[in-house]
């Protein structure tokens, strides 16, 4: 998936991290590729969910953050020498690395396109004009979104732009890794962890995950899909 222009990476200098370093004890050499996850601030306004849900949602993704920071610290200092595909730490260090920063992507771009008050779809949105082209019409989107969502175990649904086919999907992640098409571009993403619900709904996701649908901020998805389909013109 492509970086979002608002997920918020940026290198450090030399000594900016120090007690990252202290806490992992590793040497304080130059660092040359590391990239260190910034915590952002989501009201997360929607009454669907209580305001413990929301907290401990919260609280869950500076978590993800703190292990990405931490794992792109510990690959920018170990060693590439004697790596191997069995029992090479670097090879588990690069699989946390796409497993905690794609939570962390994935968090803020479901927290963002939440609201209490939704932004109606309308006919004429780029998004919907896409949404009824590829699926046949808005209501078979909604259907096969939700469908995703019921099929889905720990994870994510998300509609993604695929830059292979160049239309629009809905797929399923499997935890925060797994199951994800090279070349797609995420721009409605709802979480089906049981994290994400389970204060609030116990085990009826099927109502959780059809209250979201209608917290959607079709504002926001709106520019996500002008912004997907920028990459048609390179």
């Amino acid at each position: 998936m492509p970086f979002n222009k608002d997920f918020d990476f940026s290198k450090i200098v030399s000594g900016a991290m120090d007690e990252v370093f202290d806490s992992q004890g590793l040497s304080k050499r130059p660092l040359q590729e590391t990239y260190i996850a910034q915590v952002k601030s989501f009201d997360l306004p929607t009454e669907k969910l209580s305001f413990e849900q929301k907290e401990a949602h919260k609280k869950l993704y500076e978590q993800y953050i703190r292990a990405f920071n931490s794992v792109s610290v510990k690959i920018e200092s170990i060693s590439r020498d004697n790596v191997n595909p069995n029992d090479s730490e670097f090879r588990s260090l690069k699989l946390d690395e796409v497993k905690n920063r794609n939570a962390v992507y994935l968090h803020e771009l479901y927290f963002a396109n939440l609201t209490a008050a939704p932004i109606a779809p309308r006919a004429d949105m780029l998004s919907i004009l896409r949404l009824n082209r590829d699926f046949g019409t808005f209501d078979d989107w909604q259907k096969d979104f939700l469908a995703c969502g019921m099929a889905a175990q720990q994870g994510w649904v998300v509609t993604y732009f695929d830059l292979f086919f160049k239309r629009y999907h809905n797929m399923m992640i499997d935890s925060h890794s797994n199951n994800i098409p090279v070349g797609s571009i995420p721009l409605i993403v709802i979480d089906v962890w049981e994290h994400s619900y389970f204060k609030d709904y116990v085990i009826d996701k099927k109502s959780y995950f059809i209250n979201m649908m209608r917290e959607l901020d079709w504002g926001i998805i709106e520019e996500r899909f002008v912004n997907a389909e920028k990459f048609l013109k390179n």
